[in-house]
């Protein structure tokens, strides 16, 4: 019977060494479940933090976007301002420096020797007389009851470079002389 009894005593402790040894494993693959719970949940935090993300960065690339596109439209709009301002500009020194030659043509001085003067090109005489002549003749189309007779008070700039001065407003003196040697 001792046998028996030792039979049963290693079928128990053999019983016991199952139930401890199963027992570990599942708290073992328990903890694997847990820790691969974990593990998927901060692989579902990590996506929604990549998805996020991507999220704020197409809507601040959208944003700069946008507001590159207004400084591109604000800038785009004052570069045109400055342009017109300095054609303009340009348009009103023109004319003084035309007005100032009319006045030396009015005063006896020929294109040839108001260029000469001026170091400028008799051409460019010319044609900065023919912007003042062109101002005139649309002052007197703007302003009312402007049907002067045509040539009344203007220079004729088309006259060559030893023409003879002509003209109402010989006596007439601009502050526009300086605009001339400009």
């Amino acid at each position: 019977m001792g046998k028996g009894r030792t039979k049963s005593g290693n079928l128990q402790r053999a019983l016991e060494a199952r139930r401890v040894a199963t027992a570990e494993r599942e708290a073992r693959e328990k903890a694997i479940l847990h820790s691969l719970s974990e593990f998927l949940d901060e692989l579902d935090k990590l996506a929604h933090a990549e998805a996020a993300a991507i999220k704020e960065q197409e809507s601040a690339r959208a944003k700069a976007a946008e507001q590159i596109a207004k400084i591109e439209s604000a800038l785009s709009e004052r570069i045109e301002r400055i342009r017109l301002s300095a054609e303009e500009k340009t348009v009103r020194i023109g004319q003084a420096a035309g007005e100032a030659a009319q006045v030396m043509r009015a005063n006896g001085e020929t294109i040839a020797s108001i260029a000469a003067q001026s170091g400028q090109s008799q051409a460019r005489v010319r044609e900065l007389l023919r912007l003042a002549d062109s101002e005139h003749s649309t002052a007197r189309d703007r302003s009312p009851g402007g049907d002067h007779p045509e040539g009344a008070g203007s220079v004729d700039v088309a006259a060559t470079a030893g023409d003879e001065p002509v003209g109402d407003d010989a006596g007439a003196v601009e502050p526009a002389a300086e605009a001339l040697s400009a």
